[in-house]
């Protein structure tokens, strides 16, 4: 029996998912999380207070756990880590966004949940406008980033790129083959030096779908 439904979707277990992933990359994983999280909180004190709390709880773990292991194995190999940490962390938590185990999974459901996870979850601080929402294609365009502006003011902008391969891996996973993601081209991100951040998906519908 499932204990998450449509209106408590699933959580994981992000600690244990960030454990598991360091088990893969590092000679003393255990003893390097235990070393971050008992350091996280004089970490936190170092975040602007303009930050929602919420989202500073969010991503606080995934910032110190970059910004220490970049200290020990230099940029190139921590972000590597990282993002083989943070993009499987981010596809489960949008798995769960979506109800992709609690309601079925169509191209309507999708953008219901994607416009209820930007009222209602941590991306409700982007600032976005729909451009076009049809049977067959959903736009939208995020003016403001919080990912951005979080990471750039922690001095390591670079994070923002992991979430928005976190973008890719749901929408280009949801459905398959019936749905595809892209962003109109290269470089339309934010995180790129765009002045906005492109959002397309497109609805290709099966033999016999009306």
């Amino acid at each position: 029996m499932l204990k998450s439904t449509v209106e408590s979707p699933g959580q994981p277990n992000k600690v244990l998912m960030a454990l598991g992933g360091l088990q893969g990359y590092l000679k003393n994983p255990l003893g390097f999380f235990v070393a971050t999280l008992l350091t996280i909180p004089r970490f936190k004190k170092q975040i602007p207070a303009d930050f929602p709390a919420e989202f500073v709880r969010a991503n606080a773990l995934q910032a110190w756990l970059y910004i220490r292991l970049k200290s020990q194995v230099g940029q190139e190999q921590a972000y590597e880590v990282v993002r083989a940490i943070v993009v499987p962390i981010g596809l489960t938590l949008q798995q769960g966004n979506f109800r992709s185990v609690e309601a079925p999974r169509s191209f309507e459901n999708l953008i219901t949940y994607q416009q209820r996870t930007m009222r209602e979850g941590i991306t409700r601080w982007n600032t976005l406008e729909i451009l076009e929402q049809s049977a067959y294609r959903y736009e939208i365009r995020v003016t403001n980033c919080m990912y951005y502006n979080f990471y750039n003011q922690l001095g390591i902008p670079e994070m923002t790129r992991m979430m928005c391969a976190v973008d890719n891996a749901i929408f280009n996973t949801y459905l398959p083959e019936e749905i595809t993601f892209h962003r109109n081209g290269i470089g339309n991100r934010i995180a790129d030096g765009a002045a906005a951040c492109q959002f397309v998906m497109e609805y290709h519908a099966r033999s016999g779908d009306s």
